[in-house]
C-alpha cells in the first residue's frame, strides 16, 4: 500500500473509529469463521443426531423423560404427559430438563380451542381471528409457556379449513390472506415472549379429505394450484418471522406416491417456493401417526433422506431409532454433510432464542 494512502488510512480510524480501522478498510485477510458453523464441528456425530431428534414419552415420571435424553435431545410433552400435574411440577420437570442438557427444546401443543396441552381456556384459532384477539392469546399463551420453562409451541396452524374435519377451528380462516394475516399476528405476539412458534401442517392440510392421525389423506391438485392457495398463509408467516415448519403426511398425487413429510421432490419445492427456504428448519409431524404409511424407524430414515432437519418421534423406541440412525451415518448411508446443514439451521434458531 503506499506509504500516503496509509498515512491517510491512519487519521481516518484515529479521528472516526478510536484507532480501529472498519472492516471494509481492514488488511486482514483472515476468512471469518461463523460461530455456528464452528459449534457443529465440534460437536460428536451422536450430539448432532441428538440436536435432530424430538421424542415423546409415556407417564409422568421425571427419570423417564431423563432417559430419552440420551437419545433425543429434544422433548415433546403429549397432553397424558401433564394431565394433573401443577405448574410448579411441569416448571420443576422442565428445569430438570434444560439442567441435563442445556440445549434442549421443550415443544408443546398450545394452539387455544380443543389443542391446548395446558388448559388455560383459550378459545379456538378460529374464534380468535380478529386482531386484537388473536394477538392477545399469542401472547398470552408465549407468557404461560416461557413462565413454565419450556422453549416452543407446536402452533400456529396455517392450513386452510374448507372441507376437513381433522383441522376444523384449528384454522383462523377459510380464506387464505386472513388466515395468513392471523398467523403472522399469533406468531409475533407468541416469538415476542421468548417462545419459538412452529407453522403446520405444510404443503396445507385444509382441502385434505382425511385425517392423516388415521390414515392417508390426498391434496388432489396440482403444483401451481397449491402454491397459489394452500401456500399462501405460510408464505406470508414466513415472511413475518416463522423459522420452523411442519411437514404433514399429505400425499400430492401429481408429485408423489409418498407423503410430503418423507418426500425428497416435496421438501425440495417447499424450500424452494418459502422465502429464504433453506434456512428454514423443517420438522416432520409425528412419525408414529398412521399417515405416514410406513413403521415409525423406517419412516424416520426416509424423512432424513427426504431432507427434514428434525423428526418427531412418539412411538417409545428413540433409544432403537438412535442407534439405527447412527449406524447408517457411520457407514455412509446417510449424508454427514446434509446433517451438519439440519444442525447448523437448528443451532441458529436455538442462538436466536437463547435464554437470557
Amino acid at each position: 500500500m503506499p506509504q500516503p494512502l496509509v498515512i491517510i488510512i491512519t487519521l481516518i480510524s484515529n479521528l472516526f473509529f478510536g484507532g480501529k480501522l472498519p472492516a471494509f478498510l481492514s488488511t486482514d485477510s483472515r476468512p471469518v469463521i461463523d460461530p455456528i458453523i464452528e459449534q457443529v464441528s465440534r460437536m460428536t456425530l451422536e450430539e448432532k443426531i441428538r440436536q435432530t431428534l424430538v421424542c415423546g414419552y409415556e407417564g409422568k415420571d421425571p427419570d423417564t423423560v431423563l432417559k430419552v435424553l440420551k437419545s433425543c435431545s429434544n422433548i415433546i410433552y403429549s397432553g397424558s404427559n401433564l394431565e394433573g400435574l401443577t405448574e410448579k411440577e411441569i416448571f420443576d420437570h422442565n428445569q430438570q430438563i434444560h439442567l441435563q442438557d442445556p440445549l434442549s427444546w421443550i415443544m408443546v401443543d398450545q394452539e387455544g380451542g380443543k389443542v391446548a396441552r395446558i388448559k388455560d381456556g383459550s378459545p379456538s384459532p378460529r374464534k380468535m381471528a380478529e386482531k386484537n384477539t388473536v394477538s392477545y392469546w399469542g401472547g398470552q399463551h408465549g407468557k404461560l409457556l416461557k413462565g413454565l420453562d419450556f422453549d416452543v409451541n407446536l402452533a400456529p396452524v396455517a392450513d386452510i379449513t374448507k372441507n376437513n374435519s381433522a383441522v376444523g377451528d384449528r384454522s383462523f380462516s377459510d380464506d387464505p390472506n386472513l388466515n395468513g394475516q392471523m398467523a403472522v399476528e399469533y406468531l409475533r405476539a407468541l416469538q415476542d415472549q421468548g417462545i419459538i412458534g412452529v407453522v403446520k401442517h405444510l404443503p396445507g392440510h385444509g382441502r385434505v379429505d382425511y385425517d392423516t392421525h388415521r390414515e392417508s389423506g390426498y391434496l388432489n391438485y396440482s403444483w401451481e394450484e397449491i402454491s397459489n392457495f394452500d401456500l399462501i398463509p405460510f408464505i406470508k408467516i414466513v415472511e413475518g418471522g416463522a423459522k420452523i415448519v411442519m411437514v404433514g403426511h399429505i400425499i400430492i398425487p401429481e408429485l408423489d406416491s409418498s407423503p410430503a413429510s418423507i418426500s425428497p421432490l416435496v421438501i425440495e419445492k417447499l424450500r424452494f417456493t418459502l422465502p429464504s427456504g433453506n434456512d428454514l428448519v423443517f420438522i416432520s409431524d409425528s412419525l408414529s401417526m398412521k399417515g405416514v404409511g410406513l413403521p415409525e424407524e423406517q419412516a424416520a430414515i426416509e424423512a432424513i433422506k427426504a431432507g427434514e432437519d428434525m423428526i418427531l418421534l412418539q412411538g417409545a423406541k428413540e433409544d432403537e431409532i438412535f442407534s439405527k440412525i447412527l449406524t447408517l451415518y457411520q457407514d455412509g448411508t446417510l449424508d454427514v454433510s446434509k446433517l451438519d446443514r439440519s444442525v447448523s439451521r437448528i443451532l441458529k434458531v436455538k442462538t436466536m432464542f437463547a435464554k437470557e
